[in-house]
C-alpha cells in the first residue's frame, strides 16, 4: 500500500510539474505578443507630429515604428531583461534533480561465487530548496525587475529619438525640395534678365558688360541645383534607412516635391517642471539608480546566514522485481545552514562594489537631469528666437521684392544702370533662401523641443 500511495504522489507531482510548465509557456507567448503589440502601437495620446498637418509625414511614423531595427533591437532588450528577472526569480523555487544508476556487480573473492553477479539499481528525486530569511532573493528579484522597467524605459526613448529624427529628416527633405524651386524660380526671373539685357544690348541701350554680369548671376543660380538634388536624395535614403524600407515605391512618393509642413506657431513661455519627469532616459536612470540600491542590499545580505532544506526520496535493490518495496524505500529531509565568514575579502569588496557603482549611478541620474534641463531651456529659446527670426526674414524678402520690381521698372525705362537690378537679383535669391531656412529651422526647434520634452507639449494654460 506504501509504494502504490507513493507512486500516486509521484504522478500528483510531475501532473502539477507539466502543468505549470505549459501556463509558463503561455504566459511567455502571451507576454511576447504583448511586446509586439507594444512594438506595434503609436505612443498613447502623444501624436505631436499631427501638428504639422502632413499626411506624409503621418505615413511614414507608423511605417518607422513597425520596421525600424533600432526600435526592433529595443524590444529584444526588453525580453533579454524580462530573462534575467525569471532567473533571478527561480531562486524562490525549489530546486529539483533526479538521479539513477545501474550497476552491475561480480564478486569473485571466493571460487564458489566466481560466476555470481549482482545488479545494483538506485533512482532518487532530491529537492534543494534556499529559504529567504535575510532577503537576498528578494533583493536580487527587485534588482532586476528595476533593470525591466528601465529596458522598457529605454524602448520609449528610443521610440521619441526615432520619431524626432524621422521628423528631422523629412522637414530637411522638404527644406531642400523648396530650396530647389526656389533656385528654379530665381533661375526662370533671371532669365528673363538675361533676354532683357541682350535686347537692349543689341537695340544699343545697354553695354556688353550688363549681358555678361546677367548670364554669370543665371549660370552660378543653375550651378547650385545639382548640389541641392544631391541632399535630396540623401535625405530619401536617410528616410528609407529609417522606415526600415528601401523601396523604390517609397522613394517615389518622396521624390515628389510637397512644401514645408505649416507651423501653428505655439507659444511657450516656460516648461513646468514636472514634465521634465516623464522623459524616458531620467526615468531609466531613475530605475538603474533603484536597481543599484537594490543590488547594495543583496550583497550585504549575503553577509548573513543562508538557511536551505534539502531533501531525497528514492529506491534501491539489487533485484529489480523487489525495486519499489517498502524496505527499498529510502528517504531524507534535513534543514542546513551555510554561513560564510570569511571569504578573503570577496564579500567586502562585493558590498564595496555594489555601493560605488550606486554612487556612479546616482551622479549619472543628476547629470541626466541637468542635461535635460539644459535641452529643454536651449530648445525653448532656440524655438521662440526662431519666430522673431523667421518674421524679420519674411519683411526682408518682402522688401527685396519690391525693391527687386522697381529697379527692373527703372532699367527697362533706361533711369538706372543694371547694377541695382543684378544686386536686387542677388538680395531676392538670397532672402528668399534665409526665409525657407528660417521655416524650416522653427520646424526642427519644434522638433528639438518635442523630443527634449519626451513627447508632446500642449499649450493649454
Amino acid at each position: 500500500m506504501t509504494t502504490v500511495f507513493v507512486l500516486r504522489l509521484f504522478r500528483i507531482f510531475f501532473l502539477c510539474l507539466s502543468c505549470c510548465y505549459v501556463s509558463e509557456i503561455a504566459a511567455q507567448t502571451d507576454t511576447t505578443a504583448r511586446l509586439v503589440n507594444l512594438q506595434q502601437q503609436l505612443p498613447s495620446n502623444d501624436t505631436w507630429w499631427q501638428l504639422f498637418g502632413d499626411k506624409m509625414l503621418d505615413s511614414l511614423i507608423p511605417q518607422a515604428i513597425n520596421n525600424n531595427y533600432n526600435l526592433l533591437n529595443a524590444i529584444k532588450n526588453i525580453e533579454l531583461a524580462k530573462a534575467r528577472m525569471r532567473i533571478q526569480q527561480s531562486a524562490w523555487y525549489p530546486e529539483l534533480s533526479f538521479s539513477s544508476s545501474y550497476t552491475p556487480e561480480k564478486n569473485s573473492l571466493g571460487i564458489e561465487h566466481i560466476n555470481e553477479r549482482n545488479y545494483i539499481g538506485q533512482a532518487a528525486l532530491n529537492m534543494s530548496w534556499e529559504i529567504d530569511v535575510f532577503g537576498s532573493i528578494r533583493k536580487n528579484v527587485k534588482s532586476q525587475r528595476e533593470y525591466y522597467y528601465a529596458s522598457q524605459e529605454d524602448y520609449r526613448g528610443v521610440m521619441v529619438s526615432l520619431i524626432a529624427q524621422l521628423a528631422s529628416t523629412y522637414i530637411n527633405l522638404r527644406t531642400y525640395q523648396t530650396q530647389l524651386e526656389v533656385a528654379r524660380q530665381n533661375l526662370a526671373s533671371q532669365k528673363q534678365i538675361v533676354d532683357l539685357t541682350t535686347t537692349r544690348f543689341n537695340t544699343g541701350l545697354a553695354s556688353r558688360l550688363d549681358v555678361s554680369q546677367a548670364q554669370s548671376l543665371y549660370l552660378q543660380t543653375q550651378a547650385a541645383i545639382p548640389g541641392i538634388e544631391a541632399a535630396i536624395y540623401s535625405q530619401i535614403n536617410s528616410l528609407c534607412v529609417l522606415t526600415g524600407e528601401y523601396s523604390d515605391s517609397l522613394k517615389r512618393q518622396l521624390f515628389r516635391i510637397r512644401p514645408l509642413p505649416t507651423n501653428a506657431n505655439i507659444r511657450v513661455a516656460g516648461i513646468p517642471a514636472e514634465l521634465i519627469r516623464r522623459r524616458p532616459d531620467i526615468r531609466s536612470a531613475e530605475r538603474t539608480m533603484d536597481a543599484l540600491a537594490a543590488a547594495v542590499g543583496a550583497s550585504r545580505s549575503d553577509w548573513y546566514p543562508k538557511f536551505y532544506l534539502t531533501g531525497s526520496f528514492g529506491f534501491g535493490s539489487d533485484k529489480f522485481e523487489h525495486f519499489f518495496r517498502k524496505e527499498n524505500m529510502d528517504w531524507q529531509i534535513s534543514p542546513a545552514i551555510k554561513w560564510t565568514f570569511f571569504s578573503g575579502r570577496r564579500l567586502v569588496e562585493t558590498t564595496r562594489t555594489a555601493q560605488l557603482q550606486l554612487e556612479e549611478g546616482i551622479n549619472d541620474y543628476n547629470n541626466t537631469v541637468l542635461s535635460a534641463l539644459q535641452e529643454i531651456d536651449d530648445a525653448l529659446m532656440s524655438y521662440n528666437k526662431s519666430q522673431q527670426q523667421l518674421q524679420a526674414d519674411r519683411e526682408a524678402y518682402q522688401q527685396a521684392q519690391e525693391t527687386l520690381s522697381l529697379a527692373v521698372e527703372l532699367y527697362r525705362q533706361g533711369l538706372s544702370d543694371y547694377q541695382n537690378v543684378l544686386n536686387s537679383q542677388r538680395d531676392v535669391f538670397n532672402y528668399q533662401n534665409a526665409l525657407v531656412t528660417a521655416e524650416s529651422n522653427t520646424l526642427l526647434y519644434l522638433i528639438q523641443l518635442y523630443k527634449a520634452l519626451g513627447g508632446g507639449w500642449e499649450e493649454n494654460n
